[in-house]
């Protein structure tokens, strides 16, 4: 009798595990908030702007917002694959979130970049935020990225 509790005892507790593992694999309702620092610096240039992203994804949305000061009215903005091209260079954004970025928080579904590939996008920079960054532009010298900054976990 004993043995036989100890046996459902275990099947229990492994189900339990494998059934938890299935929904993080899934991505379930998690939500994943991921920062970065924006300096002129990190993109190689002179500006003396600074400030935050913060990116927030969910299974049904993207979410940014911004902080800065320091540049002129702000330009593009998105999510590079690193490191930075040299000053003056600039590389296609893997997400770009806007031409017309404000410090407004604002949202769109994963599909929004490229159909299909927006959520292969996404799982690539939830894999390795380390591997991509953001940056900001402006209506000056720095339209390609006056801003930006390497992405990390908050």
């Amino acid at each position: 009798m004993r043995t036989q509790a100890l046996a459902i005892f275990t099947i229990l507790v492994l189900g339990t595990a494998a059934f938890a593992n299935a929904a993080v694999a899934k991505g379930g309702d998690t939500t994943t908030v991921l920062k970065a620092t924006l300096t002129g610096k990190y993109l190689h240039t002179t500006s003396t702007g600074a400030g935050t992203a913060t990116i927030t994804i969910t299974p049904s949305q993207v979410c940014w917002k911004f902080s800065f000061h320091g540049i002129t009215k702000p330009g593009v903005s998105g999510i590079h694959i690193a490191p930075p091209a040299p000053h003056g260079e600039h590389t296609p954004s893997v997400l770009p979130f806007t031409a017309t970025t404000s410090e407004t928080r604002q949202c769109e579904l994963p599909t929004k970049w490229g159909g299909p590939n927006g959520p292969k996008w996404i799982a690539k920079i939830l894999a390795n935020p380390g591997r991509f960054f953001v940056i900001v532009g402006d209506d000056k010298g720095y339209p390609a990225g006056a801003i930006g900054g390497l992405l990390h976990r908050s």
